[in-house]
C-alpha cells in the first residue's frame, strides 16, 4: 500500500535580515511520528481557501499541530492581557485547511492549538488563560521545563463508551501538559472523549458516520515512546490509509 499523504499545519517563525521574509515550519515532534507510525508529512506556506482545498484534493488527511494562541474574536471575546501572541494569518490558513479537510471527508487529528481552533471553528468558546480563567490545582503549562514533555504530568479521566475509550479500555492514563488555553464551551456536532481531573477538556470528537475527526488537548506527538500515543497516531493513520484512492 502507497504511503499516505498527511498535510500538517504550519508555523510562522521570522527571520533577520538578509532572509527577513518569515519561514514556515513544523517542529520534528509532528513530522517524526507521523513518519513513524507511517504517514509522510507535507508542510504548506500559508493557505487561502482555494489553495487549502487544492492540496486537501491531493492530501490523505490533515493534522492540526499546536502553536500559538488563538484570536479571539474568532469566538466572540476581547483579547485579555494574558492572552499571548496571535498569529492572525496562521488562524485564517487552520481554519481554510480544516474547511477544505471537511468538505472532502478527509480525517482530521487535532493537537492542542488544533483542538481549540477546530472546536472555535464549529461554534465553541475558549479559556484564553487558564490560571487566571479557571485556576487549579493541576499545572497545564510546563513550557519551562522541556526536559517534561515527553513526561506524564497529569491524568485524564476518559469518558466510557467514546472513541478513546473504545481504543484503550481504559478510563484513565496519564499525558504530558503543554497549555494554557483551553477549550471552555464545546461547539456543535463537538462531543467530549476525556476530561483533566480538575474538569479541563482534554479529548473530543465530532459526531459524525462520515467524517473522521480527533482532537487531543495534549501532545501525543512529544510522548513516542508512550503505547497511548502510538495507538492515537496510528489510529489516525489508519484512516488516512482508507481514505487512499
Amino acid at each position: 500500500m502507497k504511503t499516505p499523504l498527511i498535510v500538517l499545519t504550519p508555523q510562522n517563525m521570522p527571520m533577520e535580515a538578509p532572509f527577513d521574509k518569515p519561514y514556515n515550519y513544523s517542529n520534528g515532534y509532528n513530522t517524526s511520528a507521523i513518519i513513524k507510525w507511517g504517514g509522510m508529512p507535507v508542510i504548506p506556506t500559508y493557505l487561502n481557501e482555494e489553495q487549502a482545498l487544492a492540496l486537501m484534493e491531493k492530501a490523505d488527511g490533515l493534522m492540526m499541530t499546536g502553536g500559538a494562541d488563538i484570536d479571539p474574536a474568532l469566538y466572540g471575546q476581547e483579547k485579555m492581557e494574558q492572552c499571548g501572541t496571535i498569529e492572525y494569518d496562521r488562524d485564517k490558513s487552520d481554519i481554510a485547511l480544516l474547511k477544505a479537510a471537511l468538505a472532502l471527508k478527509k480525517p482530521v487529528l487535532c493537537i492542542c492549538r488544533g483542538c481549540q481552533i477546530a472546536n472555535v471553528y464549529f461554534g465553541g468558546t475558549m479559556y484564553q488563560d487558564l490560571p487566571t480563567q479557571a485556576p487549579s490545582e493541576i499545572k497545564h503549562s510546563f513550557y519551562e521545563y522541556p526536559a517534561l514533555t515527553q513526561e506524564t504530568t497529569h491524568n485524564i479521566k476518559v469518558v466510557p463508551g467514546t472513541p478513546l475509550h473504545q481504543l484503550f479500555g481504559e478510563e484513565e492514563f496519564g499525558t504530558n501538559s503543554l497549555h494554557h488555553q483551553a477549550v471552555k464551551d464545546l461547539g456543535k456536532g463537538v462531543v467530549p472523549m476525556a476530561y483533566a481531573t480538575d474538569g479541563i477538556l482534554e479529548s473530543w470528537y465530532l459526531d459524525s458516520d462520515d467524517q473522521w475527526l480527533r482532537a487531543y488537548q495534549w501532545h501525543p506527538e512529544m510522548m513516542l515512546e508512550s503505547p497511548h500515543s502510538a495507538v492515537i497516531i496510528t489510529d489516525f493513520i489508519n484512516e488516512c490509509k482508507k481514505n487512499m484512492k
